[in-house]
């Protein structure tokens, strides 16, 4: 493996050119700190750090000593670049990590990435987790394909040192010891697993601070109980078709400490939330078709009555159109938002909508941001207002100041929406459109919505472009 190593070693450019730079011909960063130019290090692969020690023996040692050690199959050897990986360099591969085990001299490790896909059994991949935790490792991600169910080691359950453990799986099935265990981690993230027990509730959420789980299959589970008085964060997000994993499932979660929540996955069986005294943010996306309309809009009524002390909160497209079907001409809901700062809605102009908009605001009476995303226009009945006079509407009148609309496309309603809220936003001070059109139109709404009422006297209007690659940014957020 040495004369492989010697064969193939070369700086990385970038690197390579940055040492060779420096003013006066003096090479400054080598003579940085071991721990800076190791969190420097950290952004590449090892064996980009690993080419570094032909430079000097200043830089053998800080290969040596790295505490970050990332492997990727897709990124290995000097030729990899758009080169597919064949058994040869799988078996290249596999030595290289043990030939770099053997050569370390470091006792700590800070992180440890492994990306292998299918190409190893279990026995290699426990080997070299053993390793790591013996090495006291505080961060462990794993992405890889195991041909049957993969229970995590016993050896990283017990390690005290672990603090984030990633865990990606292509869909693979996860057995968790049945046992306590994982006393220091505070972070889990869980990605394209199946979970084939319940274990996943009694071993780990009673001291977590931050729990992911991305893409994950419940299996035969009927509840996923998240109870634990330490989760701080809490997201569960779905964006693949695997509604009968959910339809089938109940999912519980008890967190009095808990600050963000976020849903973004098909509707479960149900979803209970119970005791979440400190929460701060929620947002809320489910992925179903029209005809679960209503039971979306009683699952987000249900949830959003249990999180009224939440500063923002975020609205999918599908959760306000499920909120209508359930109180389509209701002028009032039995819940007000006292604490709510921020209201970030997907929304269509048109009357579904528009209503359950009014109706938000409404409850919001300390409301001071509001941030809409259009996704599509449908128009409204002639004979339905946007605001009854008669009625108050507390966060118009004395809080709101910040109003974003984002991905609107020059029609009727949308002017009219501008003009409504120039209207009646009585302390509002800024007014952020983006527009989904070019600059010639622009510059020709820019000229009408600056003769409305307020328009340059008392608010500060933004006219920007909507750039084709921001719609799926801004629904990621969403979530």
């Amino acid at each position: 493996m040495d004369d492989l190593m010697q064969k193939s070693l070369k700086p990385p450019n970038f690197l390579a050119v940055f040492i060779n730079s420096t003013s006066e011909g003096v090479d400054r960063i080598s003579y940085l700190p071991d721990d800076i130019l190791h969190n420097i290090l950290s952004y590449l692969y090892i064996f980009d750090v690993v080419q570094l020690s032909i430079l000097s023996k200043r830089w053998n040692y800080i290969w040596r000593t790295m505490p970050y050690l990332n492997f990727d199959i897709n990124s290995f050897g000097c030729e990899r670049i758009n080169r597919p990986w064949d058994l040869g360099m799988a078996e290249k591969f596999k030595d290289f990590i043990n030939w770099v085990f053997i050569n370390q001299c470091g006792n700590t490790l800070v992180c440890f990435k492994l990306c292998c896909g299918d190409i190893f059994g279990k026995g290699a991949i426990f080997r070299w987790v053993r390793v790591v935790t013996t090495r006291n490792v505080q961060e462990l991600v794993l992405n890889f394909c195991p041909a049957e169910p993969f229970e995590l080691p016993y050896c990283v359950v017990t390690c005290e040192s672990l603090r984030v453990l990633k865990i990606r799986m292509d869909g693979s099935v996860l057995k968790l010891p049945n046992h306590f265990g994982f006393h220091q981690l505070k972070f889990l993230h869980l990605e394209e697993v199946e979970l084939s027990n319940e274990h996943l509730t009694s071993c780990l959420f009673s001291r977590l601070e931050k729990l992911k789980l991305d893409s994950c299959n419940f299996g035969s589970m009927t509840m996923v109980d998240i109870a634990s008085t330490s989760l701080v964060y809490v997201s569960i997000k779905n964006f693949v078709d695997n509604r009968v994993s959910f339809v089938n499932c109940n999912i519980k979660i008890s967190c009095p400490n808990l600050k963000v929540l976020k849903y973004g996955a098909p509707l479960a069986k149900d979803i209970i939330l119970e005791n979440l005294f400190s929460i701060e943010v929620v947002h809320l996306f489910f992925f179903d078709s029209d005809d679960v309309m209503e039971e979306i809009g009683m699952c987000v009524h249900k949830m959003i009555k249990n999180v009224v002390s939440t500063s923002t909160l975020k609205l999918c497209h599908s959760s306000i159109g499920g909120l209508y079907a359930v109180f389509h001409g209701v002028r009032n809901i039995p819940v007000t938002f006292y604490k709510l700062k921020c209201l970030k809605l997907a929304v269509a102009i048109d009357e579904s909508c528009m209503e359950v908009m009014m109706l938000l605001l409404k409850h919001s009476p300390n409301l001071e941001v509001l941030d809409l995303f259009s996704d599509e226009n449908y128009g409204w009945d002639e004979n339905w207002k946007l605001h009854d006079p008669s009625e108050s509407v507390v966060c118009l009148e004395s809080h709101l100041k910040l109003i974003q609309l984002a991905g609107f496309k020059n029609e009727e309603k949308e002017i009219e929406l501008l003009r409504f809220f120039l209207k009646n936003a009585q302390v509002l001070e800024k007014l952020i459109v983006v527009w989904e059109c070019y600059n010639d139109i622009l510059e020709e709404v820019s000229d009408e919505v600056s003769k409305f009422p307020r328009a340059s006297s008392h608010v500060v209007v933004s006219f920007l472009n909507f750039k084709p690659k921001s719609r799926s940014r801004y629904r990621d957020n969403l979530v």
